[in-house]
């Protein structure tokens, strides 16, 4: 296992300059230019009516490296043969000002450095990290809740195949799972924080507005928790519905294998058999599952944060995406490749410890 763990670690490199190569090029193919969408953004004009400043431009492209060649090469037409194509080298690009840095204002991600927003002008690690925690926050909870609900649930379901709570709850499961987050937080919003129905709940936002410097720790958490109620519950929906069946399918097939009816016959009682056999060896495509939480709670929601006004992840990818803010959301890709990556090696650790069949030694 733990030569099995270090080759994994010592794979995640190239893969994340495979990731990062990749990343960067789809993303430049994206149209728009994030220097042009500054300057309108700082004229305060539509884009449609705006003359950009080609002066102002000019320099803003060079500012950002942006006049630079995209890579280390280019193919482009040759001028005397149009079916053979030239290739030209660039010693000084962008993508070796981002990785490396230039040297001046970037020291580049290899050093852990991601840039300057072009939209906010501030360090890019200090834009993530004052805006991850509140969707690393929510989805955690959401996802501890989700499990913590669908567990139970998909036990009872499968310890009594075809009885009344399986069915009620299977239909019940069914229909949240087909709800659409966007129309059930505003369902939410509608129901628990409307002045004209129920006003128990704040609309929008993470934390009451004014300072709470001098407020004790325990006193941020009671004043803060009454805003994460509503956008936990949308978070947490359509999770416990997925993993409430996925849990149910599961034990269901392992309770028709023959060691289940071997544990029956020497005379376990159903529910040691339902726990201690079915649950553990079901446990495998929950494992998995839960692997994907990691890269889910740096990616955010868009449509629920917009929707609750919470300055996380999701909201401020969609921003960087209306901007080309091209630092940002290269940080956001390669963050979550990286975190994608430890989901699935902590998931392949679990795997093994949940059923100890599992090697990741050769066999000889």
């Amino acid at each position: 296992m733990r030569k099995y763990v270090f080759r994994r670690i010592l794979f995640f490199p190239i893969s994340l300059l495979a990731l990062a190569i990749a990343s960067f090029i789809l993303l430049k193919a994206i149209p728009g230019n994030p220097a042009e969408l500054k300057l309108i953004r700082e004229a305060d004009v539509s884009r449609s009516d705006h003359q950009t400043d080609q002066v102002a431009l000019t320099m803003l492209e060079e500012k950002y490296g942006l006049n630079l060649p995209l890579f280390y090469f280019e193919v482009v037409p040759s001028e005397n043969n149009i079916w053979i194509p030239s290739v030209n080298f660039h010693v000084d690009n962008q993508f070796h000002r981002w990785f490396f840095g230039d040297g001046f204002n970037n020291a580049g991600i290899i050093r852990g450095d991601f840039g300057i927003s072009y939209a906010t002008a501030q360090p890019v690690s200090q834009l993530i990290s004052s805006r991850i925690w509140w969707s690393v926050l929510l989805a955690l909870f959401s996802v501890l809740l989700a499990y913590f609900l669908s567990i139970p649930i998909g036990l009872k379901s499968a310890a009594s195949p075809g009885s009344v709570f399986d069915k009620s709850s299977n239909t019940l499961l069914t229909i949240l799972y087909s709800i659409p987050s966007f129309w059930f937080a505003t369902l939410l919003l509608m129901l628990f924080a409307n002045p004209e129905f129920l006003s128990i709940f704040p609309a929008s936002g993470v934390k009451p507005l004014g300072g709470m410097e001098n407020d004790s720790m325990l006193d941020r958490i009671t004043a803060i928790l009454p805003y994460l109620v509503l956008p936990t519950i949308t978070y947490t929906y359509s999770s416990l519905a997925f993993i409430s069946r996925t849990v149910r399918i599961s034990i269901l097939d392992i309770l028709r294998l023959d060691f289940i009816q071997t544990a029956r016959a020497k005379g376990l009682e159903e529910d040691k058999v339902l726990r201690r056999h079915a649950f553990r060896n079901a446990l495998l495509p929950v494992i998995t599952i839960f692997s994907g939480v990691f890269p889910a709670a740096i990616g955010g929601s868009v449509i629920i944060e917009s929707i609750f006004s919470i300055p996380g992840m999701g909201l401020t990818i969609y921003q960087s995406i209306d901007a080309r803010d091209y630092p940002v959301i290269m940080a956001v890709f390669i963050i979550t490749g990286l975190i994608t990556m430890t989901g699935y090696l902590i998931s392949d650790i679990l795997y093994a410890l949940a059923d100890p069949r599992i090697s990741f030694q050769k066999e000889n």
